[in-house]
């Protein structure tokens, strides 16, 4: 009796340890080869394409339309803003774009936005009051992607 229920042991203990091997047919050839157990699953970075839009992708030119200047006291600009989308990557449906303009007496905070097709939307002029002969620059400070 004490053979049998030691044999009965014997069995179910090699049965729990070959539970776990693999078949003849599916054992590689190559004995580097380990199995993966993160099959379909990736622990890289997503591809560029996947990735939002950073401050790099654009570059935003300010036209001055107007300006009137009131000699010791500086001058008055009109200006809109020419935004560049430079990047190859694919945008989101809709990003909203953040940005300071310098070259002012103020740096003022504007934004835009930009759908997938690159199609751009604006106020199509802002004022600034800054000294004669300002050089205003526009520099992108955030970017809120599907929004």
């Amino acid at each position: 009796m004490l053979r049998r229920f030691a044999g009965a042991i014997i069995a179910a203990a090699t049965m729990i340890a070959l539970s776990g091997c693999v078949s003849p047919d599916r054992v590689s050839t190559n004995p580097t080869d380990t199995p993966r157990w993160d099959a379909g699953l990736s622990l890289s970075t997503p591809s560029p394409a996947a990735l939002p839009p950073t401050p790099a992708d654009f570059v935003i030119g300010v036209v001055v339309t107007e300006q009137k200047c009131y000699g010791s006291a500086g001058c008055n600009y009109r200006y809109t803003i020419n935004p560049q989308y430079v990047s190859s990557k694919p945008l989101p449906e809709k990003t909203t774009v953040v940005f300071k303009v310098t070259g002012g007496d103020q740096d003022p905070v504007g934004n835009f936005t930009i759908d997938a097709d690159g199609t751009a939307t604006f106020d199509r002029e802002t004022g600034i009051s800054g000294p004669e002969g300002a050089d205003l620059q526009a520099t992108v400070t955030q970017i809120l992607a599907g929004r």
